[in-house]
């Protein structure tokens, strides 16, 4: 359903209010006798005794006296239903619907999303929407009108596996927060049949009673093996229900081994039969130790072959533990982990918080659950054995490619770009009061210890199933900039360099190519800050005795969704004494697309919504003069496409509040909100849109 139709009846101007009233409003919690009615739900007739009917939702029993068996004997009655203040119709008539809707109680009407040919009403309690249903049946038929109501749902069993219970960072029972939340995504039916990951690493114990059955031996190399890969390979896809240990997070994916070491090593690896391997997890890198390390160009080249060819075009994906190196070492001294072909996946633990050896980095995707707290990780080891003291970033690695084939098993046309682009959209806070959460450019929440925040297994294959793929990729480089200027010796002041991009990309990645003339490169620090304000430390003061950079690529993520256009700004500093040096040049190049997915120059800003009270959203750097509206979803963040305007929002189940508003000649312009009382407490997801362009997602509780 595109926006034009939601706006189109006359609801528009009720909305502002209606929307977040049924909506937000908190349900009545008075207790009362139940109510006995019979109600067409479209897949059942039946008699129901309904919990609170003047609610706009209601539990409900269904009552089997039509279900009684040949010796009369009648089921008990099945709980688990929800019968809602919504009306169904097989119709796309707004007009008339809402005059008959309107005859006999006051409500809205607006088609349905995702169903050509029907429609919804809405009104004001569920004993109101049943009253109305024979009205409707009389004008559009029996079968044509119908309770939108939720039936009971089977849910997938937990795996029995004996330790299950010990995979505290698959299901957390003693704080339930922290943990991938992999349950839910099981309930909905993605364990990771049919995806492939591939383990590269020292090799894997193909023997393994609760690996072997999923072993792929076609996508695997030959060679020995070793605890550690055995350990990751049980992570992501140890088997279930087979009375053995514990279980892998996709634990119906197949799994390959595969072998890292010099350079033709992993070359070789990294393009091993990216016919059939999905995913490429790898727990190792250069020491944790604070120096830089290279990539070398065959491994560069390696990288950018499997993304353009694996996956038949969409993309090999390649999960990377973002090191073991503590506040010492830094993503960005890493070439694997820190490249932008890569997900560089950090460690927190079951307090949800920062593990001890986690590193920092502005190149740092999302984090993982692993030790680091108090527990360590229960998986495969040697042998036939087990651990429960696996940990680092070795494990934290193994956990995001298991997602990942779990978000493949719900939408396998993802390309390496979407995966990245689901995995931060979809990603947790955690610990909230961290002091280094930031909000970027176009309001993504980042931190220099957790990335984007942590996996969440249930919301990443929720927002995957939906997902519409980003736009194809673009970039724009400044080229070579010679700089060739001494950098002052012990100042922290440095040397700065400015450089403006025109093209209006919205940006994934951003890549900066240093060349510096130094005989001691620990002393530099470096950082990036974007046209958006976003600044990324890329280099810290360190012990690293090395000579020069040398095309040296720093990456970071930090500005992801902000808009390339204006005026970047590089700092070169050297924080102690002894050693001097001259700043070369730089290449500063952003990747990215054109708009339509996550984030544009389009920009929201609103204060916490507020139950009871009137609240200013402000609208920035717009298309001048153009048609905009503002969305709300109370549902979360997801992916709706509106083909007529050339855009796809990034929440979901958008509703607009109020009517459109123009901008003006700077592209500015505000809604007003009114928020009900009684609302606080509810989490709302807000988007602006034009044709053309989306906003930022601001998420919030209202207060």
């Amino acid at each position: 359903m595109e926006l034009c139709a939601l706006i189109h009846v006359s609801v528009a101007q009720m909305i502002l209010t209606l929307s977040l009233a049924l909506m937000l409003a908190p349900q009545s919690q008075t207790p009362q006798e139940p109510t006995y009615q019979w109600v067409d739900t479209g897949f059942d007739m039946a008699l129901f005794a309904i919990e609170n009917p003047e609610n706009a939702k209601s539990k409900a029993l269904r009552i089997n006296d039509d279900l009684a068996s040949k010796e009369g004997v009648i089921p008990e009655p099945t709980s688990g239903y929800i019968l809602t203040d919504t009306i169904i119709v097989e119709t796309i008539d707004l007009g008339d619907l809402a005059a008959i809707a309107n005859g006999t109680t006051e409500s809205w009407v607006e088609l349905m999303d995702g169903a050509p040919g029907f429609s919804l009403v809405h009104t004001a309690s569920v004993s109101t929407a049943i009253d109305l249903l024979p009205v409707l049946d009389a004008v559009y038929g029996d079968d044509a009108a119908y309770l939108d109501a939720e039936r009971p749902w089977a849910l997938r069993a937990l795996p029995t596996d004996p330790n299950f219970s010990n995979q505290w960072h698959l299901r957390n029972t003693l704080n339930p927060i922290a943990d991938v939340n992999a349950e839910g995504a099981w309930n909905n039916g993605y364990t990771g049949t049919g995806v492939v990951v591939g383990i590269v690493d020292g090799g894997v114990e193909t023997s393994h009673p609760d690996l072997d059955n999923n072993y792929n031996s076609t996508a695997s190399q030959s060679g020995g093996n070793s605890s550690h890969g055995t350990s990751c390979a049980g992570v992501s896809s140890a088997e279930a229900n087979n009375g053995r240990g514990g279980v892998g997070v996709a634990y119906d994916s197949n799994w390959a081994k595969l072998y890292y070491g010099g350079s033709s090593t992993n070359v070789a690896a990294f393009g091993h039969r990216n016919d059939i391997n999905d995913i490429k997890s790898n727990s190792w890198g250069p020491f944790d130790n604070g120096t830089i390390s290279y990539l070398t160009s065959s491994e560069r080249s390696a990288f950018e072959s499997a993304i353009a060819t694996g996956r038949g075009g969409l993309g090999e994906v390649f999960a990377w533990a973002a090191g073991n190196g503590g506040t010492a070492d830094r993503v960005e001294y890493d070439p694997y982990a820190s490249s932008r072909f890569t997900l560089a996946i950090g460690a927190i633990g079951d307090n949800d918080t920062r593990s001890y050896y986690n590193e920092h980095g502005s190149s740092m995707t999302v984090v993982a659950h692993s030790d680091g707290n108090n527990r360590g990780i229960y998986t495969t080891t040697s042998g036939q054995g087990y651990t429960s003291n696996f940990g680092g970033t070795s494990s934290a690695s193994p956990l995001g490619a298991g997602v990942v084939a779990l978000m493949l098993d719900a939408n396998p046309a993802l390309t390496w770009r979407d995966v990245q682009a689901v995995l931060i959209e979809s990603a947790r806070k955690n610990d909230g009061n961290n002091s280094n959460w930031l909000v970027n450019g176009v309001g993504y929440d980042v931190n220099i210890n957790y990335g984007f925040g942590a996996i969440d297994a249930d919301a990443a294959t929720q927002l995957a199933a939906t997902w519409s793929n980003l736009p194809a990729e673009q970039s724009s480089t400044s080229g070579v900039q010679t700089v060739n200027t001494a950098i002052p010796d012990n100042n922290t002041t440095g040397l700065t360099r400015t450089f403006t991009i025109p093209d209006d990309i919205t940006i994934e990645a951003v890549e900066l190519k240093m060349n510096i003339d130094h005989n001691y490169i620990g002393d530099i620090v470096v950082s990036l800050v974007s046209p958006g304000g976003t600044n990324s430390i890329l280099t810290k003061k360190r012990n690293d005795s090395q000579n020069d950079f040398n095309n040296y690529i720093l990456t970071t993520l930090r500005c992801w969704g902000e808009s390339s256009a204006g005026t970047w700004t590089i700092k070169v500093s050297d924080e102690d004494s002894g050693t001097t040096g001259t700043w070369e040049n730089y290449t500063l190049t952003v990747y990215g697309h054109d708009g339509g997915g996550v984030g544009t120059t389009l920009t929201i800003a609103a204060p916490t919504f507020q139950s009871g009270a009137s609240t200013t959203v402000a609208v920035t750097n717009g298309t001048a003069s153009a048609t905009t509206w503002l969305a709300v979803s109370t549902t979360g963040t997801g992916s709706y496409s509106i083909p007529a305007l050339g855009i796809t929002l990034n929440i979901a189940n958008p509703i607009p509040l109020g009517g459109a508003q123009q901008t003006d000649g700077a592209g500015a312009t505000s809604f007003l909100v009114s928020v009900p009382a009684g609302a606080s407490g509810r989490a709302y997801w807000l988007q602006a849109l034009q044709s053309g362009k989306v906003s930022n997602v601001l998420n919030d509780t209202v207060l």
